[in-house]
């Protein structure tokens, strides 16, 4: 991959140690980054993540395995992020993957047991980027999992992609390889539902790590430890990220919340007051869909989750003196 001024341009596949493994000409380059793009006070917590695109220098393709220098990162067209770890105050973000097409939330439906909220959360995330929602329902051959669950069909009825799948049976994971090909994802979920063993089952030859849930926790162990880039056979590629137990969704403002979830827009339109944020005002024509039983109460009280903490963490910036994220 080379941009029209000829310098040669890579995708970062993974990072780790300082340093950043980049595809470029069906070759992995173990490169270094330049000293100045880790100069002066950053917000995020690594310059590079997975599927950044890189400008290349100081290439070294004799070496085994071939080395380069990263000079500069291109700009993003999309990301996924969050608050990195609640030690850095809420003031630096984690950068999860980059410039991808597609999010796809896999959740078990038994072992562990789905995450109330979780789908919501990663959804808007993908929505501030105009990014696609894809949503797995893994381990649907195990007994207790509840394929015809209408909770999770109401998504389908959003436009987002709904799949069902058995890593173990193979079942749906033909159909979940026809939607990753010719396309960047990123498999997103808990610890323990199934993400690697999906991606063993699409391309065998990835051969992932795979980690197994505790009985005495309910939640499995985590054996992807930094998101990681594949390419598919098919084409395109495929991000399997560490297991999930919450995701705090990074540079959404509370007040816009209301514009990403999109089962909103007709009762929005009806409420009375133009910024209404469709949680205490009056005549608010979404909570009017609420009590008719239209958008689900549980629907609902994700968003209302989501706004208070993200209200709660800007109102806890405004009293450190940080950013306002």
């Amino acid at each position: 991959m080379t941009d029209t001024d000829s310098r040669p341009v890579g995708i970062v596949m993974r990072t780790g140690g300082g340093r950043c493994f980049v595809a470029h000409e069906d070759r992995v380059w173990n490169c270094q980054l330049r000293g100045r793009l880790k100069q002066g006070r950053r917000r995020t917590q690594t310059v590079v993540a997975a599927g950044d695109r890189v400008i290349l220098g100081e290439l070294q393709p004799g070496l085994d395995p071939p080395q380069a220098v990263v000079e500069e990162v291109l700009p993003r067209r999309s990301k996924i992020s969050r608050m990195a770890a609640r030690r850095s105050g809420g003031h630096i973000e984690q950068v999860l993957v980059a410039n991808l097409d597609q999010v796809v939330v896999v959740q078990s439906l038994a072992e562990p047991a789905p995450q109330a909220g979780f789908v919501d959360r990663l959804l808007v995330a993908a929505e501030r980027f105009a990014i696609d929602g894809l949503l797995v329902l893994n381990k649907i051959d195990l007994a207790g999992a509840r394929p015809a669950d209408t909770d999770w069909d109401y998504y389908a009825g959003l436009g987002y992609g709904v799949l069902r799948t058995s890593a173990a049976t193979g079942e749906g994971v033909d159909g979940l390889r026809d939607r990753l090909t010719g396309r960047t994802s990123v498999l997103m979920g808990a610890s323990g539902t199934g993400k690697s063993s999906l991606l063993n089952a699409i391309d065998p030859e990835l051969a992932l790590r795979v980690g197994e849930v505790t009985a005495k926790t309910g939640l499995g162990r985590h054996t992807t430890t930094s998101t990681e880039l594949f390419p598919l056979p098919g084409g395109g590629y495929i991000a399997d990220s560490p297991g999930l137990r919450g995701f705090d969704p990074w540079d959404v403002d509370p007040d816009r919340v209301r514009d990403y979830f999109p089962d909103f827009t007709e009762g929005a339109a009806e409420c009375r007051f133009r910024t209404c944020r469709h949680l205490e005002e009056p005549q608010c024509g979404v909570r009017r869909l609420v009590d008719a039983g239209v958008i689900p109460a549980w629907r609902y009280e994700a968003y209302r989750t989501l706004v208070r903490d993200l209200e709660e963490r800007r109102q806890l910036l405004r009293k450190r003196g940080g950013p306002q994220v």
